[in-house]
């Protein structure tokens, strides 16, 4: 039972607490969906389908690349600068260099960071062969290294927030807000630099986030994002506008861009000659129509190589939008144009254009592949019918980390650290709220009940506490777990009408509590 991963998602999740600011003690039913599903696929435990779907995204060392070429990188003619005392540093060319290493080079680095310059062959090793010339320092040498470094630290994230994202239930547009933020959780242990837009019909505003307080701001902004915009999701303008700042701001040279989309919108032929040596990322979380054509079909090369006219294979649902097998070459202005109705559809039927939709989008997903061919796309599948249950090895993580509050003395602790502890405690057992309502297996059922009696009974104990009641008192804030507060009232401060009365009036607010619940407010 492994409490550190829970612990690690719960410190970049939850809001900063300061002593001023209880307001942070209470959390959206946004906030708690997208921490749940984010548990749900990337907890240490999680064998989630979606966990191994997105692991080319998060594997860092294929992320962030080396500025030199393969061949280049493996090839044994390698710049070296030499130093005093007959002794050369170079980078390492290969995994047996490890065994040379600059003794600093394994503890200026954090582990994340190692194992990337490590991939990349980016480490420096001492060099007892090669002949001696001009002397450099060490420092003079690794600074160089690490201001490559941080230069390729640059994330530019593009999120769509079309209609077409809402899916079933919202479940598209929580399980993209999930994934960027784990995406976000990942590199922000390597400080980086990220920059953020939303896109639909129109390309929203530029959010940079850099240190911890503006990444936690960037958190919320995620969390908050609606979807709108019109009939037209345009990624290309996105890009291009991602492309223009990047080009323009000298804070973003080497940025990379990250797009998250469902893949329907217009893409420009030449996209891949605009970005030049801008490296490009795509996750696509496609419509369900479109990703049975795509498990049929992952690519380009694979449509055109479907068979002779009338034998190639189709999903079901394309006989309900047409009678003929579609075109083999996807090509022509009709699937690159930036409106879904013209002058010359006009008189098409529903059919025909729903048709017409899912071969721009598919079009328009095969570009997108084709333009960041060299990087990395992630297609993230089947999300319609998942529901992100909880299983027992999800609880296990968050059973230690009970443990582990409840060993902690409430009165050696600052002001701040009890809020942080309530706080804490807070957000546990609302997210057990969530896990409740979206998991049916009853024996997961009974776990989680029983993990919630325990939390309820650590905020009853540090409720107690003087100083934070007066706290909440003066902001004014309503917890609902009042019933297991009342725990801590001696039976002798009552009388037995006051008590019957109070214990009707808990019963009462809880049933009401219950039935928020049902209403839905925290169904994924």
């Amino acid at each position: 039972m492994d409490s550190s991963s829970f612990q690690s998602h719960l410190d970049f999740y939850m809001p900063p607490c300061g002593v001023c600011n209880t307001k942070s003690l209470r959390f959206t039913p946004e906030l708690l969906k997208i921490f749940y599903i984010a548990r749900v696929i990337f907890s240490s435990t999680s064998t989630h389908r979606i966990k191994s779907q997105a692991s080319p995204l998060f594997n860092r060392e294929e992320i962030f690349v080396s500025e030199q070429t393969t061949a280049e990188a493996a090839s044994e003619e390698h710049e070296k600068s030499p130093m005093d005392n007959f002794i050369n540093l170079a980078k390492i060319t290969s995994l047996r260099d490890i065994a040379h290493l600059l003794p600093r080079e394994h503890v200026i680095y954090a582990e994340t960071i190692f194992y990337k310059k490590l991939a990349n062959r980016e480490l420096i090793k001492i060099d007892y062969e090669s002949p001696t010339g001009g002397i450099a320092s060490v420092d003079n040498f690794v600074s160089k290294e690490e201001v490559e470094l941080k230069r390729s630290q640059k994330i530019y994230i593009l999120f769509d927030n079309s209609t077409s994202m809402n899916g079933d239930n919202f479940k598209k547009l929580f399980v993209s807000k999930a994934i960027a933020l784990e995406y976000a959780r990942r590199v922000s242990a390597e400080q980086p630099q990220l920059y953020f837009r939303t896109f639909h019909s129109e390309v929203g505003e530029l959010v940079k986030a850099g240190t911890q307080d503006e990444i936690q701001t960037l958190i919320q902004y995620i969390c908050q994002l609606k979807t709108g915009g019109g009939r037209i999701t345009n990624i290309g303008d996105a890009v291009v506008q991602a492309m223009e700042d990047i080009k323009s701001d000298p804070e973003m040279e080497q940025a990379e861009i990250l797009v998250m989309t469902d893949g329907f919108g217009p893409v420009p032929k030449d996209l891949l000659e605009q970005l030049g040596r801008i490296k490009l990322h795509i996750l696509l979380i496609p419509d369900l129509d479109i990703e049975k054509i795509l498990k049929l079909y992952p690519n380009r090369k694979a449509w055109e190589a479907g068979g002779p006219s009338g034998t190639r294979p189709m999903p079901e649902f394309w006989s309900y939008y047409s009678n003929k097998p579609p075109p083999m070459i996807l090509n022509g202005d009709d699937l690159y144009q930036d409106k879904k109705l013209s002058y010359n559809m006009a008189s098409k039927s529903v059919k025909d254009l729903k048709m017409l939709e899912i071969l721009q989008g598919l079009n328009q997903i095969y570009n997108l592949q084709e333009t960041c061919s060299e990087f990395i796309f992630v297609v993230i599948s089947s999300i319609m019918g998942d529901t992100f249950e909880f299983t027992m090895e999800d609880l296990a993580g968050i059973e230690k980390f009970i443990e582990e509050l409840d060993q902690q003395k409430i009165e050696p602790m600052t002001n701040e650290e009890k809020l942080q502890f309530l706080q804490s405690v807070n957000f546990l057992i609302q997210f057990l709220t969530v896990a409740r309502t979206n998991t049916k297996e009853r024996r997961v059922l009974k776990k989680i009940k029983e993990l919630m009696k325990e939390a309820a009974r650590l905020q009853a104990r540090i409720m107690a506490d003087p100083w934070v009641r007066s706290v909440l008192k003066v902001d004014n804030i309503k917890f609902n777990l009042k019933f297991d507060i009342a725990a801590t009232v001696k039976k002798e401060d009552m009388n037995l009408l006051a008590a019957f009365s109070f214990l009707i009036k808990v019963l009462w607010q809880r049933l009401l509590e219950a039935l928020r619940i049902i209403k839905d407010e925290y169904r994924i």
